[in-house]
């Protein structure tokens, strides 16, 4: 589960900095990304998605971490729902960046059934 935990925290640096990574090339300054974004109407459309997908991740990024941190402290296995939400939030932020909708969906409603299992799981 502690590996679980890691990949997330992981796959949130990685939301965080692909976006500015990709617009670095054009503007060169530490600015967030939603000033660059405003800025430059040359910025890629999938770059803005990227940050939207980031922005929906930090939403129910705390309702895994307190799952998550709770599974570990009780003793409670949780790993299958915790690496089902993972996966399924990687395919959601691809499907969201590429404009792929209904997969989108289906990829955010299981991330979020899986949130519910882990809550379940731990009562």
């Amino acid at each position: 589960m502690l590996y679980v935990v890691l990949g997330t925290m992981l796959m949130y640096l990685i939301h965080l900095a692909l976006p500015k990574i990709l617009t670095y090339k054009n503007h060169r300054d530490f600015s967030p990304i939603q000033v660059r974004l405003a800025k430059d109407s040359n910025i890629p459309d999938y770059v803005s998605r990227m940050h939207s997908a980031t922005r929906n991740l930090q939403e129910s990024l705390p309702i895994f971490f307190a799952c998550a941190v709770l599974s570990i402290v009780m003793n409670v296995d949780s790993f299958s729902y915790a690496l089902t939400w993972l996966i399924l939030r990687i395919i959601y932020f691809l499907c969201y960046a590429y404009k792929l909708n209904p997969y989108r969906t289906i990829a955010w409603l299981g991330s979020i059934i899986c949130l519910i299992l882990m809550a379940i799981n731990l009562i």
